[in-house]
């Protein structure tokens, strides 16, 4: 029951996080330098060019974790650009040896052309980027190789979930759940993981096939499939199935038990409604 609860209480945050980042454009989240580490050290970026959208050199982990490491990766060349919100930003260029800084004509988004230029220059994208915009990026980016944070909740939205089911877009091996903050703020706590359409390789976490029950798994008053509250039990069940999002994080995209059929909100079991499901179907 209590890794119930607990799920329960994470997808809330989740939730609560991107909601407030969205309305309050609050997206300053600032990863730690050995979160950066853990995840990167899982791939390949010898003789790569970098390209970190949204990391101000000045004080950006992402961004220093590959100028330090710059020789010991192999890098053939690291680029970076941040966003200012009331003046023109800059990029700069770095070698190995020396580091160029250009002003840029515009203010530094991600999302302008200005900035997809330079991504144009390199061979992967490795950054943090604001949770509110996530979305948009990964559709203006994912035509080449990138690695980037957020809600692991993010992964069965509309746009992300036909990527997810064609084997196009994956978790990382680690997640991050705390986040430094700027003007000396408390560390804010966000759970969040590692986006990327690279080939990941790692375990996926078992998940039982159990018996059916009528009176464990009741069926939603508007919507014809059973529900299950744990990602981790399945119930052996000839239909639709209801179960929760976190269990995107457990599979094996390449050995799925299941069909994914689509992720629907509003469920409801005797009035009450259930967070969003994922709704899938036992192969």
């Amino acid at each position: 029951m209590k890794s119930f609860y607990k799920e329960i209480f994470s997808y809330l945050c989740e939730a609560s996080q991107l909601n407030q980042a969205k309305q309050n454009k609050d997206d300053e989240f600032y990863t730690y330098l050995k979160d950066v580490a853990k995840e990167m050290q899982h791939y390949d970026f010898s003789g790569k060019v970098v390209y970190c959208g949204c990391d101000n050199p000045e004080w950006s982990n992402v961004y220093k974790y590959f100028y330090e490491n710059f020789h010991l990766l192999g890098l053939r060349g690291l680029i970076s650009s941040h966003y200012e919100m009331t003046d023109n930003s800059y990029a700069t260029y770095y070698d190995g040896v020396n580091t160029r800084k250009i002003k840029l004509d515009g203010n530094g988004d991600i999302l302008s052309a200005e900035c997809k230029k330079l991504a144009e220059s390199a061979d992967i994208l490795v950054t943090n980027p604001p949770f509110s915009l996530f979305l948009k990026i990964v559709d203006a980016y994912k035509h080449m190789p990138f690695i980037m944070l957020c809600i692991p909740a993010q992964m069965a939205s509309s746009s992300l979930l036909p990527l997810f089911k064609s084997n196009k877009i994956h978790y990382g091996y680690t997640t991050a759940n705390k986040f430094y903050r700027p003007n000396n703020e408390d560390d804010k706590q966000v759970k969040t993981c590692w986006y990327t359409n690279l080939t990941v390789n790692k375990k996926a976490k078992p998940i039982q096939i159990v018996p059916y029950n009528e009176e464990q798994f009741e069926k939603y008053d508007n919507f014809d499939a059973v529900n299950t509250d744990k990602s981790d039990k399945i119930p052996e069940y000839d239909g639709l199935i209801g179960v929760p999002i976190s269990i995107l994080t457990k599979i094996d995209q390449n050995n799925m038990p299941f069909e994914i059929i689509t992720a629907k909100s509003g469920l409801k079991i005797n009035g009450k409604e259930k967070f969003k499901r994922l709704i899938i179907r036992l192969k």
